[in-house]
């Protein structure tokens, strides 16, 4: 049962260890299921929850335990980076969750049992987290929801047939391009029916920040929108249901910059999108066909969305409308939602946090705009909205990320395991056409 650990303090630095098949593990609690891990994804975003395992509490989900040997069991040095993906019940006192169900969540990366204690929740099939040491862990990252899907086949034979094949690589998709959070920013932050939905502040409306997105910050109709990091898994997503939009909440252009303008083009032609739309490369930010482009759109705002750009590409473009005329009169709004694809010494984490003060960024927190959702919508409805997009999304894989490739690794450790993994986004080597995943267990060599 092979676990992967990283360490707090340089999270360059990982480990693999194998516990014995043999490892007393105690009692099940209470209201709990035991599971393994099967399938998980690792993205920039996994880089994100061990940077900020201590403050957003991601070191929570999942602590080392006091059985796994030195000096990996102490939790002031080493976590588990959680993952999203599925899992599967191994033993259960929870009487709706027998031994063969399939869920769906924030995983271990790690093959060995897992203890969760769950309370079951609304829509039918959803549960919730409930151990004390997870309390202050965003809800998002707490709830669970069960998928009616066998994975047996899956998790014990390593050639699958192409319907076993097509099952994982749907399962596996909603955690590599992620919808929930470009879903959020275009239903909820930039509302489809503006005037008429009450936008959410792009951290959740929680702690006063309600009061301070209006109707005007979320309304594009008079805005230019530009995506930074354009082929980031995230920004995929969000371009998927914005290219969609309705001609009535349609924003001025849409300016998509990558360092892939193909694939970017060829996602966006799929659309057809009712409004301009332009894909450019890193390199031609601050050209003048790009500059020019922007200037006839006459934006009264410009919405900045930051999913993990370059580390110039913002300076380039803000210097671009500071020297330009007629864009220089118009408004800004910095969203900061991704970060780079690399390892940030303590430094860069203060340049980071630096930046969000001097320009002014409004910091983007799915879990916080989930749950003022919930607020405004109820549980029920909110949910039933989201699996509707999921499954949307889904559906047309290929037409939001045309030319994206499921990378299928296996195991923790080894040269196709989560480790190499984490090695390559370590290093910014997962390229904008690669997704990783991940069969978590081992398998049958037939």
């Amino acid at each position: 049962m092979e676990v992967h650990v990283v360490s707090k303090h340089d999270n360059s630095q990982h480990a693999t260890f194998t516990l014995p098949d043999d490892t007393t593990l105690p009692e099940l609690a209470e209201s709990s299921i035991r599971i393994r891990t099967q399938i998980v994804s690792l993205t920039s975003n996994n880089l994100t929850y061990a940077r900020m395992g201590f403050l957003a509490r991601w070191w929570d989900t999942y602590p080392v335990a006091d059985y796994y040997p030195t000096p990996y069991n102490n939790p002031a040095d080493w976590g588990i980076a959680p993952a999203r993906g599925h899992a599967t019940v191994e033993e259960s006192n929870i009487p709706d969750l027998v031994p063969g169900t399939v869920l769906q969540g924030f995983w271990p990366t790690s093959a060995a049992l897992t203890d969760l204690k769950l309370e079951a929740s609304l829509p039918a099939g959803h549960w919730v987290e409930i151990s004390e040491h997870r309390q202050k862990l965003m809800p998002l990252y707490n709830r669970y929801v069960h998928v009616p899907e066998s994975l047996e086949n899956i998790s014990r034979t390593q050639s699958l047939d192409s319907a076993e094949q097509e099952k994982i690589d749907r399962l596996a998709w909603p955690s590599v391009v992620l919808c929930r959070a470009g879903n959020h920013l275009n239903e909820y932050v930039f509302p489809v029916q503006p005037g008429t939905t009450t936008p959410i502040h792009p951290y959740g409306g929680k702690s006063g920040l309600r009061a301070m997105w209006t109707a005007a910050d979320g309304d594009v109709t008079s805005a230019v929108m530009v995506s930074l990091g354009a082929s980031t898994k995230t920004a995929l997503g969000f371009a998927y249901f914005f290219n969609r939009r309705p001609k009535h909440s349609a924003p001025l252009g849409f300016l998509q910059v990558t360092s892939s303008v193909d694939q970017i083009s060829t996602a966006t032609e799929m659309a057809n999108p009712v409004f301009p739309c332009k894909a450019v490369d890193y390199t031609d930010i601050s050209s003048v066909e790009t500059s020019k482009w922007l200037e006839e759109r006459c934006p009264s705002k410009i919405v900045i969305l930051d999913f993990g750009a370059r580390s110039n590409a913002l300076d380039k473009l803000l210097e671009l409308i500071k020297n330009n005329d007629t864009l220089k009169s118009a408004s800004e709004i910095i969203v900061q939602i991704g970060s780079q694809q690399k390892v940030y010494t303590p430094e860069e984490s203060q340049a980071s946090r630096q930046a969000m003060i001097d320009l002014g960024k409004v910091q983007y927190n799915t879990s916080g705009i989930e749950d003022t959702a919930i607020e405004l919508l109820g549980l029920e409805k909110f949910f039933n909205k989201l699996l509707d997009s999921q499954l949307d999304m889904v559906n047309h894989r290929h037409e939001c990320a045309p030319g994206l490739e499921l990378i299928w690794g296996q195991g923790v450790a080894g040269p196709n395991g989560i480790s190499s993994g984490w090695d390559r986004l370590c290093k910014g080597q997962a390229g904008p056409n690669e997704g990783l995943v991940y069969r978590v267990q081992p398998v049958d060599s037939a």
